[in-house]
C-alpha cells in the first residue's frame, strides 16, 4: 500500500525528498558539519557579502518559481539579524533554529506567527545559510511549497496545510474517565491529491489501533452547517452507527477518485470515518447498521452508576427526569432555541446542554439489543464539578442542595430574558388597607409580574409559585405585607422541638437548688440565664454559668471564646452536662475567686479533687485578710453542706479584741496591735484549731494555664480555671503571711509554740509541739532554733519587726489573693464525711428542688396523650403558623424607627404545576445528630392543597405525587434513593439497581423530598408556549428519525454489502478464506463520474456510490439468479455478532459516549477542539 507521509505528491514530492536526504545535511550530521564551519570561519565571505549573496539568490528564485517548489521556513528574528547593518559579528547572528516556530514537524504545525515570527526562503538560499551557519541541536528544516493563489493571481507560501479528522465507526464503545476520545488528525498539502489522503488516513489509523486489519471503508462526512460547532465530530474519534447515520454528509471515498487533487476539489479540511471489517467475520459493515435492527423505545427505568459518593445526585436526577414535560422539553431538544448563552448568571448553556444528553441517554430510544440496566453520568458529573466546586469531588452532598443548584442553572441557562431590566420590589402604600383583598391580590399580581421580566424559563413554568410573609409590629401595630417567589416548599416538622436539660443553682447566701429547664432549641444563652434567673427570683446579671467535670471547671460560658454568644442552646450545652450558675454580687471593684476542693485518699500520696468547685467574692479590704477569706470560706462550706456549723470562725458569737491576745501584746511590744483589729476580729480562740477541717493553699497565677477565657488585660473580672492545675505547687496560705498576720490568724499554733519553748525538754512536750506542728502542715518559718529555747519572761522575746514586712498600717498589707488566683481547700480526709454527711436532705451533691410549674404541667398534659402519627398537613399548618421574631431576626418597624421582634406569618399565595416539597429533618448545620427520623403521612394521590392557600387557584389545587428522594443516615453521610412513578408504576432506584415496588413503601422515615404534579383536565402542566415547543419539537424529532431511516435504506441499496457477504461465503464453503490484499482503493468498473462533486465541502447530497476497500476475486463463482436471491434472504436475516462475541455478559453499563438515536441528532458536545493553524504569511 502506498502511503503518503503527509508531504508531497509526485514531483514536489521528489525535490523534497531530495532536499532532506542530499542536499541539506540531517540532524545526524548537523553538529559535524558545524564543527566544520567553526574550523573555517576564515573562509566565509564576509557579512556584506553574504547579504548580497543571499539578495541576488532571492531575486533569481523568485523569478523563476512555480507552483510545487519547495521552500523553507525559519524564523525572522534571526533573519532580520542576519540582514542587520548594525550586525558586524557572525557569531551574534548564531546557528539556525527553525525548532523555535514548529511545533509538530510531522503534520506541519506553526507556533502562534505573533509569538515566533516566521518566513519562507528557497531551497538555495536555505542550503547557503545552512552552509554558513549551521543548524541548532535538535532542529531539522521546516519545509513546505509555494501555491497559486487564485484570487491573489501569485504565488503564495503554504503555511497552513490542509487538516483533516479521522474518526472510527463502531458498533458500541464506552467513554472512560480519562480515556482520551478526540479525533485523530492528519495534514496534507493542498497539491496532494485524494490517493495522498487516503493513505496518510490509513496509516494513521493504523498507528492507533493495534489489531490486524483486513478490510476497510473510508468515509468522507460532514456535519449540517447549523450544528457544526456542537458537532460530535469535534470531540469524539469513536462514532456509533446511530452518530454515523445522524451525519448528513456521507461519501465513501472511491479508485474515482484517486487522482483528484485537493485543491482542484476545494477540499481543504473535514472529518473522515474509517469502518473495518475482519475478514471472515460473519457480521455486516456497519454503515448498514439499521438495515438489520429495529427501534427499541426506553422503559425509563435504568440506574445511575454510583461514580463515589454520588447517590445524593443520583436520587435527584431520577426524581427530576421522570417529570414528563421536563423529560420531554430537553428529550426532543426543545431546549435548543431557548439557550441563552449570554447570561452572565447563566454557564453558558452547559448545564442545559448535559442535562439533555443525560436524559437523551436515560430516555431515548436505541437499537439492537435492549437498553443497558445502568447509566455512568461521568460527563454530567464533571460538567456540574466545573460550574460549582461543590459538587467538583466526591464527597457526599445534601441532595436538595444539589437540586437546588441544578434547577437554578437549568433555569439561568435556558432564561428566555436577555436583557434584565432593573426593578424595585413592589409594596403596599402607607395608607393601603391590609384587610383588602383585592388591595392584597393587586400586589401579587404585580409582584409576580416583575419576577417575570427578570426570570422567565421552564423551570418558572413549572417549579416556582409566590407565597405572602406578614409582619407585625407588636408596639404600634403596623402591619407589613410581601410577596415573594419559591421553586421548593421547606416545611417543618411538628416534632418536639424543645431543649430539656437540669441546670443547680448556687446562690451567694443559700444552699445550692436545681431547676428544670424546658427552652427552644434556637435559644440563647442569654435566654438560658433570663429564664433561670425568673425562676431563682436572682438578678441575671449576677448569675455566672459554668460547666463542671469530674469536680472542677470544664467550660466557662461567660468567656468569649466558648461561643456561647453565637450557638443555640441545644448545640452549646447537651441534656447530660452539669452546669452550675453561681450568684456572685460582685461590685466592680471586688475579686471574683475560683475555689477547688481536694483531699488526700486512701492509697494516694497527692491530693485528689473532690466536691463542687464555687466561687469567692472579695472586697479590696478582704483580699489581705486571711481570717476574712477563711470565715468566707466557712460560710460557703455551710450551705453547701446543707448547714453545717461546727467551724472554728463560724463558733465565734462576738468579734475579739486586743485584750483576748495577750501574748501578741507580750510579744509585738512596738507595735500597733490596734491597726490589726480587722484580723483579731475573727481570729481563732487559742483553744481551737484552725486548720482542723481544712487548710487553705494559694495557687498563684504565673503558675496556672489560665486556659481559654482568660484575659491577662483584666477586661473581665471573672475568669475560670479550665484545665487541669498543679496542685502541689499551690503555697500554704500562712507563708504568704507576715509575722503578725500569721501569728494572729493561727493564734492557737502561736500559743502551743510559746508554751512549749517555755516547758522543760521530755518526750511528751515534744511529740505535742509535733502534733502541733502537723496539724498546721508547717512550723512558723520565722522562729529560728535559738528562740525556741527562750523564756517567754526573757527580755528577749521582744521582737523587733522590719517595717517593710510587719507594718501596723492596713493599707500597706500586701494582698494575699491577686487575680487569677486559685484558693485551693485541702480538706482532711476524716472530716469530709462529717461536714458532708451522706443522710443530709440538702447538700452541693443533693441540691434543693425548685419546682418549675410551667415544666411540671406540660408533663401532666403529655402523660395522658399517645403519640400521634404526623401528616403533610400538619408539616404545612406549621409552617403558616405566626411565630415571634428573635432578637437576632429582629424586624425594623418603619413606623417605630427600631428593630422590632415582629410577629411573622408565611402563607402560600399560590402553588406551581410541580410541587417540590423539602421536608426539614436536618435542624441545623453544625451537628450529624439533629436528623429527625419521624414518619410523615402524605398522600399517594389526591393532596388537595386548598385549606392552606390564602388565595384560591382556578387552575386547580389538587396534586398527585411523582417522586420521593430517600435519606438514610445522619447529615454527615448516608445514603440516597428514589421512588419514581413512570409508566403508570413505581420502581425503586438505588443507584444502578432498580426494583418495582409499591407507592406505599415510600411513606416512612427517610421520606425527605417529595414531588407531586398538579391534576389537570388535559393531563398536562405548564404553560401553553412550554408545550408547543415540547410538540413541534417532538414532531421535528420523528421527522429526523424517519429521514434517517430513508438515508439507510438509500445507502444500503448501492453499498454492495450483499454480494461481498455472499462471496464470502462461497470461499468459506468450498475453499477457505485466504488473507486480504493491501490495495488500498479497488478498481471497479463502469462508476459513475459524479463523485468529485460529492467531496466538494459545500455540498449537502448523499452519495450513493459504494465501493469496499480490497481486492475481489474476479474469478469467483456466481451462482444463478435464483440462487443468488436465496442467499440474500440468507444474508437478511443475519445479525450483527461482534456485540455478542465480544461484550461480557455482565456487562450491563453504558456512559454517556454510548448515546442514543436521540442524543445523536444534533450531535450535542459541550466542549470544542479545533486544530491550531498558523497565519498566511510569506
Amino acid at each position: 500500500m502506498a502511503i503518503d507521509d503527509g508531504q508531497l505528491p509526485d514531483a514536489s514530492q521528489g525535490q523534497l525528498d531530495d532536499l532532506l536526504e542530499g542536499q541539506v545535511e540531517t540532524q545526524n550530521n548537523v553538529d559535524e558539519k558545524s564543527k566544520k564551519i567553526e574550523n573555517s570561519q576564515d573562509e566565509l565571505p564576509s557579512l556584506d557579502s553574504q547579504r548580497e549573496i543571499i539578495t541576488e539568490a532571492l531575486r533569481r528564485d523568485s523569478e523563476a518559481a512555480q507552483e510545487g517548489d519547495v521552500v523553507c521556513v525559519i524564523p525572522q528574528r534571526w533573519y532580520d539579524k542576519f540582514l542587520d547593518e548594525n550586525t558586524t559579528d557572525p557569531e551574534e547572528i548564531g546557528q539556525l533554529n527553525p525548532s523555535l516556530i514548529c511545533r509538530d514537524y510531522k503534520n506541519f504545525i506553526l507556533v502562534e506567527y505573533d509569538r515566533h515570527p516566521y518566513l519562507s526562503v528557497s531551497k538555495s538560499v536555505f542550503e547557503k545559510l545552512v552552509k554558513w551557519y549551521g543548524l541548532a541541536p535538535r532542529s531539522q528544516p521546516v519545509t513546505t511549497v509555494l501555491v497559486h493563489d487564485d484570487e491573489a493571481n501569485t504565488l503564495v507560501t503554504e503555511y497552513n496545510r490542509c487538516h483533516f479528522r479521522v474518526h472510527y465507526l463502531v458498533e458500541g464503545y464506552s467513554e472512560r474517565r480519562y480515556a482520551n476520545n478526540g479525533p485523530l488528525y492528519v495534514t496534507v498539502s493542498r497539491l496532494s491529491n485524494i490517493e495522498n489522503l487516503y493513505n496518510s488516513i490509513v496509516e494513521i489509523f493504523k498507528e492507533k489501533e493495534s489489531s490486524a486489519i483486513e478490510r476497510l471503508k473510508v468515509w468522507y462526512v460532514k456535519d449540517s452547517d447549523a450544528n457544526e460547532k456542537k458537532s460530535i465530530l469535534l470531540s469524539s474519534y469513536k462514532l456509533n452507527p446511530l452518530q454515523f447515520m445522524q451525519l448528513p454528509v456521507k461519501t465513501q471515498i472511491t479508485s474515482q477518485l484517486q487522482s483528484h487533487s485537493l485543491k482542484r476539489l476545494g477540499l481543504y479540511s473535514g472529518d473522515f470515518v474509517v469502518e473495518v471489517k475482519q475478514h471472515g467475520q460473519k457480521y455486516h459493515w456497519l454503515s448498514n447498521y439499521f438495515i438489520y435492527n429495529t427501534l427499541q423505545p426506553s422503559q425509563g427505568i435504568t440506574g445511575l452508576t454510583n461514580l463515589g459518593n454520588t447517590c445524593y445526585m443520583n436520587s435527584a436526577l431520577q426524581c427530576l427526569v421522570h417529570i414528563p414535560e421536563l423529560r420531554d422539553y430537553f428529550l426532543y431538544d426543545g431546549f435548543t432555541s431557548e439557550i441563552n448563552s449570554d447570561n452572565p448568571l447563566g454557564y453558558q448553556g452547559n448545564i442545559a446542554k448535559a442535562f439533555s444528553l443525560l436524559v437523551k441517554s436515560l430516555f431515548g430510544a436505541s437499537y439492537g439489543s435492549a437498553s443497558s440496566q445502568a447509566f455512568s453520568p461521568n460527563n454530567f458529573k464533571m460538567i456540574m464539578g466545573h460550574c460549582n466546586t461543590m459538587f467538583s469531588g466526591y464527597m457526599q452532598q445534601d441532595s436538595q442542595e444539589f437540586l437546588a443548584f441544578l434547577l437554578d442553572g437549568l433555569h439561568e441557562d435556558l432564561n428566555r430574558v436577555h436583557d434584565k431590566p432593573y426593578i424595585e420590589k413592589p409594596s403596599l402604600s402607607p395608607n393601603s388597607d391590609v384587610t383588602d383583598r383585592d388591595t392584597i391580590k393587586k400586589l401579587a399580581e404585580d409582584t409576580w409580574k416583575m419576577h417575570l421580566l427578570r426570570n422567565d424559563s421552564i423551570v418558572t413554568d413549572l417549579f416556582v409559585a409566590l407565597y405572602e410573609s406578614t409582619l407585625e409590629c407588636p408596639e404600634c401595630r403596623n402591619v407589613s405585607i410581601t410577596f415573594d417567589p419559591y421553586n421548593d416548599l421547606t416545611l417543618p416538622l411538628p416534632v418536639n422541638t424543645t431543649w430539656h436539660s437540669k441546670v443547680k443553682i448556687f446562690p451567694q447566701n443559700s444552699p445550692p437548688c436545681i431547676l428544670e429547664v424546658e427552652m427552644k432549641k434556637s435559644a440563647s444563652y442569654q435566654e438560658l440565664k433570663d429564664y433561670v434567673a425568673e425562676y431563682a427570683r436572682i438578678d441575671s446579671r449576677y448569675l455566672y454559668g459554668c460547666e463542671i467535670f469530674n469536680h472542677q471547671f470544664c467550660n466557662n460560658y461567660e468567656s468569649p471564646d466558648t461561643m456561647s454568644q453565637y450557638l443555640p442552646i441545644s448545640e452549646l450545652i447537651s441534656e447530660s452536662d452539669d452546669v452550675i450558675f453561681y450568684e456572685l454580687n460582685a461590685s466592680s471593684d471586688d475579686t471574683i475567686v475560683p475555689v477547688l476542693n481536694t483531699r488526700i485518699e486512701d492509697n494516694f500520696n497527692t491530693p485528689q479533687l473532690f466536691g463542687v468547685p464555687f466561687f469567692l467574692v472579695l472586697s479590696p479590704a478582704e483580699l489581705h485578710n486571711p481570717s476574712l477569706i477563711r470565715l468566707k470560706l466557712e460560710r460557703q462550706y455551710t450551705h453547701l453542706s446543707g448547714g453545717f456549723l461546727e467551724f472554728p470562725l463560724s463558733s465565734i458569737e462576738q468579734p475579739n479584741d486586743i485584750e483576748s491576745f495577750s501574748l501578741l501584746k507580750t510579744k509585738y511590744q512596738e507595735n500597733d496591735l490596734i491597726a490589726y483589729q480587722d484580723l483579731l476580729a475573727y481570729a481563732v480562740p487559742e483553744d481551737s484549731n484552725v486548720n482542723e477541717f481544712f487548710s487553705i493553699g494559694i495557687l498563684q497565677n504565673h503558675v496556672v494555664d489560665i486556659g481559654p477565657g482568660s484575659n491577662p488585660s483584666g477586661e473581665t473580672s471573672f475568669w475560670a480555671p479550665t484545665s487541669r492545675l498543679d496542685y502541689g505547687r499551690a503555697k500554704n496560705l500562712t507563708e504568704m503571711l507576715d509575722n503578725i498576720s500569721r501569728d494572729i490568724y493561727d493564734y492557737p499554733n502561736f500559743v502551743h509554740n510559746i508554751e512549749a519553748m517555755n516547758e522543760p525538754s521530755n518526750e511528751s512536750s515534744y511529740m505535742l509541739h509535733a502534733r502541733r506542728q502537723s496539724d498546721d502542715e508547717k512550723s512558723d518559718p520565722d522562729i529560728d532554733a535559738e528562740g525556741d529555747s527562750r523564756s517567754l519572761n526573757d527580755e528577749n522575746i521582744i521582737v523587733e519587726t522590719d517595717s517593710n514586712t510587719d507594718t501596723g498600717d492596713r493599707s500597706l498589707r500586701n494582698n494575699i489573693i491577686s487575680p487569677r488566683d486559685v484558693i485551693i481547700c485541702e480538706w482532711s480526709a476524716s472530716r469530709v464525711g462529717e461536714v458532708f454527711n451522706e443522710d443530709t436532705q440538702i447538700n452541693w451533691n443533693k441540691p434543693a428542688k425548685l419546682v418549675n410549674n410551667e415544666v411540671e404541667a406540660r408533663k401532666k398534659e403529655a402523660e395522658g396523650q399517645e403519640k400521634r402519627a404526623i401528616s403533610l398537613h400538619d408539616c404545612l399548618k406549621l409552617f403558616s403558623k405566626k411565630e415571634v421574631l428573635s432578637m437576632n431576626d429582629s424586624w425594623y418597624c418603619p413606623t417605630c424607627k427600631d428593630h422590632r421582634q415582629a410577629t411573622k406569618q408565611i402563607q402560600l399565595w399560590s402553588t406551581p404545576d410541580v410541587l417540590l416539597i423539602h421536608l426539614k429533618r436536618f435542624e441545623n448545620q453544625r451537628s450529624f445528630s439533629d436528623k429527625i427520623d419521624d414518619t410523615v403521612h402524605f398522600p399517594i394521590k389526591s393532596l388537595d392543597m386548598t385549606e392552606h392557600l390564602v388565595h384560591e387557584d382556578p387552575r386547580g389545587s389538587i396534586y398527585d405525587l411523582i417522586a420521593v428522594d430517600n435519606h438514610f443516615g445522619g447529615l454527615g453521610g448516608g445514603h440516597y434513593t428514589a421512588y419514581v412513578k413512570t409508566n403508570d408504576k413505581w420502581f425503586y432506584f438505588d443507584d444502578s439497581r432498580v426494583t418495582e415496588t409499591k407507592p406505599e413503601s415510600s411513606i416512612a422515615g427517610s421520606a425527605y423530598l417529595l414531588f407531586y404534579l398538579r391534576r389537570t383536565e388535559s393531563g398536562k402542566i405548564g404553560s401553553e408556549r412550554l408545550q408547543s415547543i415540547i410538540l413541534q419539537s417532538r414532531k421535528e424529532h420523528d421527522f429526523k428519525i424517519q429521514q434517517m431511516l430513508e438515508q439507510q435504506k438509500t445507502i444500503y441499496a448501492t453499498n454492495k454489502s450483499d454480494e461481498e457477504d455472499l462471496a464470502e461465503d462461497d470461499e468459506d464453503d468450498q475453499k477457505g478464506i485466504s488473507g486480504g490484499s493491501d490495495d488500498c482503493i479497488d478498481h471497479e468498473a463502469n462508476r459513475s463520474s459524479s463523485n468529485e462533486n460529492l467531496l466538494q465541502s459545500r455540498s449537502t447530497d448523499y452519495s450513493i456510490a459504494s465501493l469496499e476497500v480490497g481486492k475481489e476475486d474476479s474469478d469467483s463463482n456466481e451462482a444463478p439468479d435464483d440462487n443468488l436471491g436465496r442467499r440474500k434472504l440468507r444474508l437478511l436475516n443475519k445479525t450483527y455478532t461482534e456485540r455478542s462475541e465480544t461484550a461480557s455478559p455482565e456487562s450491563s453499563s453504558s456512559s454517556d459516549g454510548a448515546e442514543s438515536i436521540s442524543a445523536v441528532l444534533t450531535g450535542s458536545k459541550i466542549n470544542d477542539e479545533s486544530l491550531p493553524r498558523s497565519p498566511e504569511k510569506q
